[in-house]
């Protein structure tokens, strides 16, 4: 394992990657969106050039081939691999091709990870499921959470041997300043901005692990208020951590 390397799938704009630079990380970033892709090479260009970034213009998939790509036209981080997964109020989608990419080919290309972060809209099982596939596993990951989908994810983390988690709401990141980020990578103040995964790892408050069981029944209860009144009883969406034992 390489404790310096992270992977960041689901790059959009880099609010994550820009992050875990600047906590002296070596990053490895997978963003399927062509017009993204560009703007990070340009607003990244630096960083590339110093070794510090590797940004591939990939989609996870099973299929390393040309998989279909549907791109949002206002909300860019809506868009997905999975045509039905995107929110829309009558928009046009634009469909496109990108080449897919697993986390085994990865693995096969870079080195092994400490973190690994997934933001990757419908997709976030199937890299949940490569994880499991695996013989190496991260010490810490990351997944974004759907109410479709988190039944199966739950489990592949656990199936995957990740015993401890968290899940945290990632409207409380908006504009929010940290000082004194020490525990992984450098020690620095950041402000995060809106759309940031945020903190990970040994930086996440050390007493608010939990258990599997813990994990589904207050997942099942934000479900439930989310259900009941979203806008007044749960506002933004949750991200889970996982660590191995």
């Amino acid at each position: 394992m390489d404790n310096n390397l992270i992977f960041d799938l689901g790059f959009h704009i880099g609010e994550d990657t820009d992050f875990y630079l600047k906590k002296g990380f070596k990053v490895i970033a997978v963003e399927a969106n062509p017009e993204l892709y560009n703007l990070g090479l340009e607003k990244f260009s630096e960083n590339i050039e110093k070794g510090q970034l590797v940004l591939l213009n990939r989609a996870i998939s099973d299929d390393t081939g040309k998989i279909k790509f549907y791109i949002h036209p206002t909300n860019k981080d809506w868009s997905s691999c999975f045509k039905e997964f995107i929110r829309t109020d009558k928009e046009k989608l634009k469909e496109i091709e990108v080449d897919g990419i697993s986390l085994k080919e990865l693995y096969r290309n870079f080195k092994k990870p400490r973190y690994i972060k997934v933001d990757i809209e419908g997709a976030d099982v199937i890299a949940a499921k490569q994880l499991f596939e695996l013989e190496y596993k991260p010490k810490f990951v990351s997944f974004e959470t759907s109410r479709r989908d988190y039944a199966k994810l739950f489990a592949y983390l656990l199936l995957s041997g990740y015993a401890k988690f968290q899940l945290i709401n990632q409207l409380n990141y908006k504009d929010l300043t940290v000082k004194d980020i020490n525990n992984e990578g450098n020690s620095i103040d950041y402000t995060f901005r809106f759309g940031s995964s945020g903190l990970f790892g040994e930086d996440l408050p050390s007493d608010k692990w939990i258990n599997y069981d813990e994990l589904l029944f207050r997942y099942l209860k934000y479900i439930e208020l989310r259900s009941a009144d979203h806008e007044n009883l749960s506002l933004g969406w949750l991200d889970i951590h996982a660590r191995l034992n």
